[in-house]
């Protein structure tokens, strides 16, 4: 039987002949299964017949640039229909909206989901020669590995309150830091505010109940915001280390545009926490979140007297030779300034490694992975992750599959994966209960070496974490405007093209 035909009246919305239109689909032979979720549902109608199952309004004029408050969802499901962008690109992005809609909870118990999922990344990083974010997002969609409930955290994040760049921080009681805290300092290019208010602070202890306390700032990668990088893994570090109190940066367009100005929000969260609790703070960073940090500790030299211990996840010291994730990595929509600007020859990696760069300034905790899929060589004395010390502050560079070869912590983890992998936690929990770096000689790896994720994550964690590739797609084809090369390095730090200058220190 066939259904009613909907008149339409201007008072008529798209979404109430929504139901008409999927039962239509239904009944022409293709079918959306009963026991598929609201947003599974949304997905599939996504690809087929979006913006009408999405319930969200026609523009007269289609852009293929989506507002700031569209979902995850939102963002594929246009790049899947929008002829201006790369065909490549709207065809992958219809394969990962239909797989994230078929895809079921792991039906395994307690370790063996661990374990299973562990097993099916491992597959999907072995089965390729080579991959871009694409192919990386696409194979974690259909893997299984994003199951609804992960997919639901996922598809709010940039309206989520974690990753808002506008948060209410009060005023110091005393000291300046801006516009400088030391006439050594680079000047900064952002207004006070807008630097303050990236500052995330779940918790803060103020006065006589910050005594114990110990502040930790949070530097996300790029593409992917503070909140939703850290929700499931460093955003649990107080179940390991109760003292913590943990704050973000949330980087305005997710630490995609130039790095150069990034370091800034850096600085500035460094300088600010530091003299709101009266005591020095600790840093973990992620991926390009290294990058900043270094910047920011060589161009404001205040932060140095700030920073307790420095500990970078999968950071990319020497940029990465893995061009095809850097730039370019789509022919046709160009890139951003933060991916060029982190390829192996960049000049903004020169630069920052000039007369001293290359050298931690603070202790220093690195952690990476052989099996890094972004960031590229990550293993030899070569490795992007190392830092070198010269000043002799105190260096600990911790290769996983070094420390823990052929046991289960130095198995196969990613780029994202060192963010959950045991040794990591256990090295940061060393560096932040300890004087200087992180140090594989006072950790139990007969223990830790056995186990595949920390005691303090579980599965969701695991699964919530692999998915943020899809969180960086999303930011990435969101980003504008893109551009055909790198930014020119910032007057304060250029002599001349990729050249350092010696600041004053």
């Amino acid at each position: 039987m066939r259904p009613r035909p909907v008149k339409k009246n201007r008072n008529t919305s798209w979404c109430q002949i929504r139901g008409t239109l999927v039962l239509a689909i239904s009944v022409s032979g293709f079918s959306l299964p009963g026991r598929l979720s609201a947003l599974a549902r949304r997905l599939l109608c996504g690809v087929f017949l979006s913006p009408v199952c999405l319930c969200i309004s026609v523009p007269q004029q289609p852009s293929p640039v989506p507002d700031s408050d569209h979902d995850l969802v939102s963002v594929l499901s246009n790049a899947a229909k929008d002829p201006m962008v790369n065909k490549k690109v709207s065809s992958v992005a219809a394969g990962i909206i239909s797989g994230l809609a078929t895809n079921e909870k792991l039906q395994q118990p307690g370790d063996e989901q661990v374990q299973l999922a562990l097993k099916r990344i491992e597959a999907l990083f072995t089965k390729k020669s080579s991959s871009t974010m694409l192919d990386f997002a696409n194979d974690i969609a259909a893997s299984g590995l994003v199951t609804p409930k992960i997919l639901t955290v996922l598809n709010g994040y940039p309206n989520a309150k974690i990753n808002s760049a506008h948060n209410l921080n009060p005023d110091l009681k005393s000291g300046s830091i801006y516009p400088s805290k030391a006439t050594e300092d680079a000047p900064y290019s952002i207004p006070e505010a807008a630097l303050r208010e990236a500052i995330y602070m779940p918790s803060f202890s103020q006065g006589e109940n910050s005594s114990g306390r110990k502040p930790v700032i949070l530097v996300p990668g790029t593409a992917a915001p503070a909140g939703t990088s850290f929700y499931y893994n460093f955003g649990k570090l107080g179940n390991a280390i109760p003292e913590v109190d943990l704050a973000w940066v949330n980087i305005p367009q997710a630490s995609l545009g130039d790095v150069q100005v990034t370091a800034e929000y850096i600085a500035y969260s460094i300088n600010y926490i530091s003299s709101l609790y009266q005591s020095k703070v600790n840093i973990i960073s992620w991926s390009q979140g290294g990058l900043n940090t270094q910047w920011a500790l060589k161009y404001w030299p205040s932060t140095r007297g700030s920073v307790e211990d420095f500990i970078a996840i999968s950071p990319d010291f020497r940029g990465t030779v893995e061009a095809r994730l850097v730039c370019p990595w789509l022919a046709g929509i160009m890139c951003t300034p933060a991916l060029w600007q982190q390829g192996w020859d960049a000049k903004f990696v020169r630069t920052l490694r000039a007369l001293g760069g290359e050298s931690a300034y603070v202790h220093t905790t690195t952690i990476y992975s052989s099996f890094d899929e972004v960031v590229q060589p990550m293993d030899g004395d070569q490795a992007s992750a190392i830092l070198q010390d010269a000043r002799g502050v105190g260096v600990s560079n911790n290769h996983l599959q070094s420390i823990c070869a052929h046991k289960p912590a130095g198995g196969l983890y990613t780029h994202k994966g060192v963010l959950y992998n045991p040794l990591a936690w256990a090295l940061i929990i060393d560096a932040l209960t300890h004087d200087g770096p992180g140090n594989p000689s006072r950790v139990n790896v007969t223990t830790v070496c056995q186990q595949s994720i920390p005691p303090q994550l579980g599965l969701d964690d695991l699964l919530g974490t692999e998915g943020l590739v899809l969180v960086a797609l999303s930011e990435t084809l969101r980003y504008r405007p893109k551009t055909f090369a790198e930014p020119e390095i910032i007057g304060y730090a250029a002599s001349a093209p990729g050249v350092g200058v010696k600041y004053r220190t």
